[in-house]
């Protein structure tokens, strides 16, 4: 009985090793490895992708690409006419004030460009260039967060960005971000995207005016909201995202410090 104690002990041990290290979130960017960065920036306590099921019978792959390509000359296409079988394209909502999220999109970056390899006077000129997107001075006063509208296919693209075309006075009023308690934060910037690759950023203040922030080591989770009437028909990229998306306090926790 011991001996199988003992067995079954190892086991499991053996299997925490992969998953605590999954959580060593607090290290030096270079000692990220691709996949990890990758599943940080794509579904974490740091990033939700969300998948509309909505989708309109009769189309096919003949027509996301005729719709594709009419897109520049009308200014987007309708999502609804996607095919079926490729479905409304994905989006991913990011906590960019999030230092975790920013440093696996820096590995990412480095990654692409070979950084590894490069001599040390490179890697300083290029930490030099990402310097301003690492600090990230507005997030000290304010949680900037991200949406992007995923390609259809791996290696693919999209018609559009998320929002595109879309204004400051089109959002204002219509998206709030909101913790437990239910107290609230309106959106005070909104950069659109300018090109379908691009993500729509959105600025949220993090202290009251009696310097109250809206989320703390205390808070159990907030809402990234859309009101209703802004999910209407009229709003052609209603139906690509949900009605909130959640993001849960505790797992945003790297040791004592919220990384938000």
């Amino acid at each position: 009985m011991k001996v199988r104690l003992s067995i079954l002990l190892s086991f499991f041990v053996l299997a925490a090793i992969p998953a605590l290290a999954q959580k060593n979130y607090d290290k030096p960017v270079t000692k990220y490895g691709k996949e990890e960065a990758l599943g940080i920036v794509q579904d974490s306590p740091w990033a939700k992708t969300y998948q509309s099921t909505a989708g309109a019978a009769g189309s096919d792959a003949s027509a996301v690409a005729r719709e594709q390509g009419q897109s520049a000359n009308r200014g987007g296409s309708d999502p609804r006419s996607v095919a079926r079988d490729f479905g409304p394209a994905p989006v991913t909502m990011r906590l960019h004030s999030s230092e975790i999220l920013r440093k696996a999109t820096l590995r990412l970056q480095q990654l692409a460009v070979d950084y590894d390899k490069m001599s040390d006077e490179d890697k300083a000129k290029y930490d030099a260039s990402r310097k301003t997107f690492m600090d990230c001075a507005i997030c000290k006063d304010y949680y900037v967060i991200t949406l992007t509208k995923a390609p259809f296919t791996k290696g693919g693209g999209v018609d559009e960005g998320i929002f595109q075309g879309m204004t400051m006075d089109d959002m204002r009023g219509n998206i709030k971000l909101v913790n437990d308690a239910g107290e609230e934060r309106e959106l005070v910037q909104f950069t659109p995207p300018k090109a379908a690759g691009d993500s729509a950023v959105f600025f949220f203040k993090r202290a009251d005016a009696n310097g109250k922030l809206l989320i703390t080591p205390e808070t159990k989770d907030f809402k990234f909201v859309f009101n209703n009437t802004f999910l209407d028909a009229k709003n052609r990229f209603a139906f690509l995202v949900p009605r909130n998306f959640e993001f849960k306090v505790s797992k945003l926790m790297v040791g004592d410090k919220l990384m938000f």
